[in-house]
């Protein structure tokens, strides 16, 4: 295998010096999506979220500001120990396992568990060392940093017996196949490591480079239980690796620009650009050929897919923090 590396934008490096990431742009060609596909092909199993989203921890405050962490149902670890399902780095006062998060699947809901961690989690100015169920904009104080929990499933229960499924084969192939899974990809660096590498080697903050501002989940395809995260600006989706949004899995969606989604943030909107897409799309049914304002839950087919359109700071807050942007949306603790 060659040692000599080439990124998109035709930057030649050496892969035993500077890994996966071009030292000239800093783009990665291990992309999120590329190393997931990958590992999950090559040990048979689904490509479908093995952590279907059921929520999300967002952070508003902290080290990692802006950056917005998905819960799945069962145990959901936060801290900084690498094994979590929650990985949260820069955070000086954050413990290995600070706090867990539990998605009930028969309650549907989220609920904080602080006895079983090391760490003390505070709501509304109060330490919490007793069960206590996570509402809607919940915000927790976990370490310096605060955090925002932003229900997903709790609120559309319609897709909770797509988001458990079976693998298929034996009960032993199945086995063998998740414990391949689990040690190839204990052998890569965690999303949060390999985030923190590269902005400190540029000396960086931690903060979000693009902070969350809306999402896009599969609800049905190849890729279904993954939130892809929508940032400011114009988000272009396809299968190449410079897409904003990289889809895999899905033969019918093309390389580039299959779709196009801004954000605007003045405006705090998601907007389709029907004129801009390469690819057929329809929203809630209906094929869509010039801009249209997307709204809370709406549906868009792509490829064979159909994924749900979230929205974030519309409903919640600008990431510049403006009080009346953060008043009106019902989030009051933005200074």
């Amino acid at each position: 295998m060659s040692n000599i590396m080439r990124c998109p934008y035709g930057h030649v490096f050496s892969k035993t010096r500077n890994g996966t990431v071009c030292p000239t742009c800093g783009f990665d060609l291990d992309t999120p999506e590329k190393v997931y596909v990958n590992l999950r092909k090559e040990c048979g199993l689904s490509l479908k979220e093995e952590r279907p989203v059921c929520a999300w921890l967002v952070c508003i405050e902290g080290a990692r500001k802006g950056k917005s962490y998905v819960i799945s149902y069962g145990e959901n670890f936060v801290g900084t120990d690498r094994d979590n399902e929650i990985q949260v780095l820069g955070d000086e006062k954050m413990k290995e396992k600070h706090t867990l998060i539990y998605f009930d699947e028969k309650e549907n809901k989220g609920m904080l568990l602080p006895a079983r961690a090391d760490g003390i989690v505070y709501i509304k100015d109060k330490p919490q060392y007793d069960k206590y169920i996570l509402e809607d904009k919940t915000i927790l104080e976990i370490g310096n940093s605060k955090f925002l929990y932003k229900e997903f499933l709790s609120k559309h229960e319609e897709l909770w017996d797509k988001w458990i499924y079976e693998e298929t084969g034996t009960k032993e192939d199945l086995l063998l196949k998740n414990k391949k899974y689990r040690t190839l990809k204990k052998e890569k660096p965690t999303l949060e490591e390999k985030y923190k590498d590269k902005r400190l080697l540029k000396n960086l903050s931690l903060e979000e480079e693009f902070p969350v501002c809306a999402w896009l989940i599969c609800v049905e395809g190849a890729r279904q239980g993954c939130s892809y995260n929508i940032l400011e600006e114009k988000n272009y989706i396809g299968k190449d690796d410079t897409m904003t949004i990289q889809i895999l899995g899905d033969e019918e969606i093309r390389d580039k620009r299959h779709a196009v989604i801004a954000f605007d943030m003045r405006g705090l909107r998601g907007t389709l650009l029907g004129e801009e897409c390469m690819g057929f799309v329809r929203l809630n049914e209906k094929a869509i050929y010039t801009s249209i304002e997307l709204k809370d839950g709406d549906i868009l087919e792509i490829g064979t897919g159909k994924f749900m359109y979230i929205d974030y700071a519309g409903n919640h807050y600008g990431w510049e923090g403006r009080k009346e942007e953060a008043k009106t949306s019902g989030y009051d603790e933005v200074e």
